[in-house]
C-alpha cells in the first residue's frame, strides 16, 4: 500500500524545477506524456514546459520519457521536444521501465525523480522501481478513454489521504 503514496505531491511539472530536483539529491527525472507534459494526447508541450526541459539540459539534469503509449507516439512526441532517451510501451506499474530509463540516464533510482499524474501507474511503478515519486495534478481529464477515468474513480480515496499530507497543494 506504501507504493501508491508519492514522495511528493505537486501543481504541475512546471513545479519539478532543476532546483527542486538538486535540493533532493536527483540527478535525472523520468516523465509521462500524457498529462504530465501536455493535455491527453496532444502533439507537443506549451512553451514554458519547452522551456522547462531547455532548463533541465543546461543544469546537466538527465531527462527520460517513460510511457505506456506505443514507439510510434513516444518516438515523434520525444523527437519534437529534443529528449533522446525514452521508454515506450513500457507496462507501467511495472518497475522495469523506469529502472530501464534510470540507467539509460546513468544513474540509480535511487538519483532519479519520476514524475506523472496517475497513482496507479506513475506513482506506484516509480515506487516499485525505487526512484523518487513525484505525482502531478492531471494537465486536462477530458479524452482520457474509458479505462483511465475508471482508474481515476479509484485514485479519489488516495487522493484525499494524499492531499492531507501535502496541505495548501
Amino acid at each position: 500500500m506504501k507504493n501508491l503514496f508519492p514522495d511528493d505531491y505537486l501543481n504541475s511539472i512546471l513545479d519539478v524545477t532543476p532546483a527542486y530536483l538538486k535540493e533532493r539529491g536527483l540527478g535525472g527525472v523520468i516523465l509521462d506524456i500524457d498529462n504530465t507534459l501536455v493535455g491527453h494526447n496532444a502533439p507537443i508541450p506549451d512553451e514554458r514546459t519547452l522551456a522547462l526541459l531547455e532548463e533541465y539540459r543546461r543544469a546537466g539534469i538527465g531527462v527520460c520519457v517513460v510511457s505506456n503509449n506505443n514507439s510510434d507516439r513516444v518516438r515523434l512526441f520525444c523527437e519534437k521536444i529534443g529528449v533522446a532517451d525514452f521508454v515506450s510501451d513500457a507496462l507501467k506499474p511495472a518497475a522495469q521501465g523506469y529502472k530501464k530509463a534510470a540507467d539509460m540516464l546513468g544513474l540509480s533510482p535511487g538519483q532519479t525523480a519520476a514524475a506523472g499524474d496517475q497513482i496507479f501507474t506513475d506513482v506506484w511503478g516509480a515506487r516499485r522501481a525505487g526512484c523518487y515519486a513525484v505525482l502531478l495534478k492531471p494537465i486536462h481529464r477530458g479524452g482520457e478513454g474509458a479505462f483511465i477515468a475508471f482508474k481515476r474513480l479509484f485514485e479519489r480515496p488516495l487522493l484525499r489521504i494524499i492531499r492531507k499530507r501535502f496541505p495548501g497543494r
